[in-house]
């Protein structure tokens, strides 16, 4: 649930590559991994907080062809559950100033396991996107 609504939020808010060369049909769109890092209940406020690492990747359909978007992040994000679903959520900032006071939003663990995992094996996006495309999941990446 989480990794498909931070994919829809960066999908809705990005400036995405409206074509692939001269091939019609390009359809592009980011897909992510995500990795729980904290996760912290807020009974006063109806929802829980949970801490994401996300790694997310770009990439494309042109007819039956995976096309490596060449663009993609790995972030933490701050996510609010209202129940099961997705109440609202907000990434680190890109550099600058704001990422030091962003990181005083999690506690000395949750930034120890983010960095952590920034050096570990993660899913396979382009699989995740041949399944979304509905291409063979031995379609190759170009």
């Amino acid at each position: 649930m989480i990794q498909e609504d931070l994919a829809a939020t960066l999908n809705k808010g990005s400036s995405l590559p409206k074509s692939y060369g001269d091939h019609p049909g390009w359809e592009v769109r980011y897909f992510c991994d995500v990795r729980i890092i904290e996760a912290t209940p807020r009974p006063a406020r109806g929802v829980d907080s949970v801490v994401v690492l996300a790694s997310c990747h770009g990439f494309g359909r042109v007819g039956t062809d995976l096309v490596d978007g060449g663009f993609g992040e790995k972030v933490p994000w701050l996510v609010e559950l209202d129940g099961p679903r997705v109440h609202a959520s907000e990434s680190a900032p890109d550099g600058g100033g704001e990422v030091l006071k962003w990181n005083k939003r999690l506690s000395k663990q949750a930034l120890k396991e983010v960095v952590r995992l920034l050096g570990v094996k993660w899913a396979d996006t382009a699989a995740i996107a041949r399944r979304h495309f509905g291409l063979p999941a031995d379609a190759p990446v170009r």
